[in-house]
């Protein structure tokens, strides 16, 4: 009796493009994901574009799937309750800016098992045409507060460019409809212990010009806002620990505190410090 070998099926791998406003460069974009990942299905979540940008993927005989909730968080909600069945869903934007040629980079340590969420870390090909100066300091400021108050992340914090697998996408819980939808990714991804991996991949201008729906002080704000409610959430006694030092080194260096007191206290921020790493050592003990 002869017995066969049942192959593998191969993975199902998907491609979600949230969008708005980008008839300029979404068709290039469409043809070099078809190129990089031919089996790869690749879905447009059109966010009430004006220019006409669902029509241009319908037209290429892409799944356009219309997402009347505004704002960058709500279509990536919407992808992964969209793309629930794929075994990997890459994540890009349809402005051209990161490279299809890097996909399969991104993908290689999720469908190794290495990984739960790849980062492409973005490295601007020209410069300052790539990144405005000020979204570079922007940048470096918030991977600041995002370490102070969460834990160090891996890599690129704001970068658009993400692979998941079906684990992670099922587990996370996004509420932001806006820019902060990378941070509340990244943040979930320490709180629940996930493995991220690093992928460096070049940062290209836009396709067709134009600028960058992203607002410098308006998203800054919100996402500022978003890594400090994070930290509540997720490391409530490294933000007392934090007020605990701010309070203690205005009494210490205040004449009207005595020595025992000044002594007092820093003992007191001692103990908090120590509770703190053991509190973060357990808890990622537990997620592991």
């Amino acid at each position: 009796m002869t017995t066969h070998a049942t192959e593998p099926s191969a993975p199902r791998i998907a491609v979600a493009i949230p969008c708005y406003n980008e008839a300029a460069a979404i068709a290039f974009v469409i043809e070099q994901y078809r190129a990089a990942l031919p089996t790869a299905e690749i879905v447009v979540f059109d966010n009430n574009s004006t220019d006409g940008t669902g029509d241009i993927a319908r037209g290429l005989g892409v799944r356009v799937v219309d997402v009347p909730a505004q704002g960058k968080g709500h279509a990536v909600q919407a992808a992964f309750a969209t793309l629930k069945d794929a075994d990997v869903v890459v994540l890009t934007d349809g402005d051209g800016t990161y490279p299809a040629a890097s996909a399969q980079a991104l993908i290689g340590p999720i469908l190794a098992g290495e990984a739960d969420m790849t980062v492409g870390a973005r490295r601007p090909v020209e410069g300052e045409k790539a990144m405005a100066p000020v979204r570079g300091l922007g940048n470096i400021l918030i991977r600041f507060a995002f370490a102070l108050l969460i834990g160090a992340p891996a890599g690129d914090l704001l970068s658009g460019y993400r692979a998941f697998n079906k684990r992670f996408r099922d587990s996370v819980r996004l509420r932001k409809g806006g820019f902060e939808v990378e941070t509340e990714l990244a943040s979930e991804a320490i709180g629940l212990g996930y493995r991220v991996v690093e992928i460096p991949v070049p940062y290209y201008p836009r396709v067709g010009g134009g600028v960058s729906k992203l607002r410098a002080f308006r998203d800054g704000r919100r996402i500022f806002g978003t890594i400090f409610r994070q930290g509540w959430r997720l490391r409530p006694w490294r933000m007392v620990l934090l007020l605990a030092l701010f309070f203690s080194a205005q009494a210490i260096y205040s004449e009207s505190t005595s020595t025992y007191g000044k002594a007092g206290l820093i003992i007191s921020f001692f103990l908090l410090f120590l509770d703190d790493v053991l509190r973060t050592k357990v808890f990622r003990r537990g997620k592991s």
